[in-house]
């Protein structure tokens, strides 16, 4: 199994990561995008960027293999290199679990969550 960044097609904002097999193709993905801290909050910051994590996908009867996790420390990795230093993430049901287990920690504050349907 091969794991890498994936560059092609995305905006430079965007992070893909992908967990490959050879000639079977992706089983594992991780989506995030970066924001900027001095936008959201309004303040001039020196362009502080964080990331929000979209989310990570394994294929059904592979989720028990650690693709998830290796995807997660690639992400790590890559956050090092690049100096960001923050990864933001909401999940739900299990997915709560696996982000605590790769070194997410839980925020005092909590959003809403919110949906509008149309």
């Amino acid at each position: 199994m091969t794991f890498r960044r994936a560059f092609e097609g995305l905006p430079a904002t965007s992070w893909r990561f992908l967990a490959e097999v050879p000639g079977v193709g992706p089983v594992g993905e991780l989506r995030a995008h970066e924001r900027s801290t001095d936008l959201l909050l309004g303040e001039e910051l020196g362009d502080q960027r964080e990331l929000v994590l979209e989310g990570v996908v394994v294929a059904p009867g592979l989720r028990v293999l650690g693709i998830g996790r290796e995807l997660i420390g690639l992400l790590a990795e890559e956050m090092a290199l690049t100096g960001i230093r923050t990864a933001h993430a909401i999940a739900e049901f299990g997915n709560v679990e696996f982000l605590l287990a790769c070194g997410f920690e839980l925020q005092a504050s909590r959003p809403s969550a919110l949906t509008l349907e149309v």
